[in-house]
C-alpha cells in the first residue's frame, strides 16, 4: 500500500484517569489494535449511532451526529 494513501490516527490514553486506563487494558487483549478500532467504528456506523457519550464526565461536549449521506463513501 502506498504511504500517500494512508492516514494514521493516534489514540492517546491518560493513564492517570482510571476509566481511560481500563479502556487501554481492554484494548491490550487484541493483537491488532487498528483492526479492533475499525470494527468498533463499523459497528457504530451500522447501528446509526453518531454521538459519543461519556457518562463518567458530565458536561462533556457531545459530538455532532454522523452525516448519513457520507456513509456511502464507506460502502454502507
Amino acid at each position: 500500500m502506498n504511504e500517500l494513501n494512508r492516514k494514521v490516527k493516534s489514540v492517546p490514553f491518560n493513564l492517570d484517569d482510571p476509566y481511560e486506563r481500563e479502556l487501554l487494558e481492554h484494548c491490550n487483549q487484541y493483537i491488532q489494535f487498528a483492526t479492533y478500532i475499525k470494527r468498533l467504528i463499523q459497528r457504530d456506523m451500522e447501528q446509526g449511532v453518531g454521538i459519543i457519550r461519556k457518562e463518567h464526565e458530565k458536561g462533556m461536549k457531545q459530538e455532532k451526529p454522523i452525516d448519513k449521506s457520507k456513509l456511502k463513501s464507506f460502502g454502507l
